[in-house]
């Protein structure tokens, strides 16, 4: 599968698997936005991953929010 060049979101991205996700992502040459709940810490780890990075702070039980996010990728 070809990553370099797309654009990726990764939900939960602020820990764990999703975190993990996001840096191979862009270590394989993809955009990444990050979302998460507004309480996590998203935005630092954008900018810890790099990349051009993008953190929009979302629920996904949230129709209106996830709207925003795919508005932002």
């Amino acid at each position: 599968m070809k990553i370099e060049g797309i654009v990726a979101v990764v939900t939960g991205g602020a820990s764990g698997l999703g975190r993990a996700s996001a840096e191979r992502l862009v270590a394989q040459g993809a955009k990444v936005v990050i979302a998460d709940l507004e309480s996590s810490n998203g935005a630092q780890v954008a900018e810890e991953i790099g990349g051009g990075t993008r953190f929009v702070a979302a629920d996904v039980t949230s129709a209106d929010q996830m709207e925003a996010v795919f508005d932002a990728a």
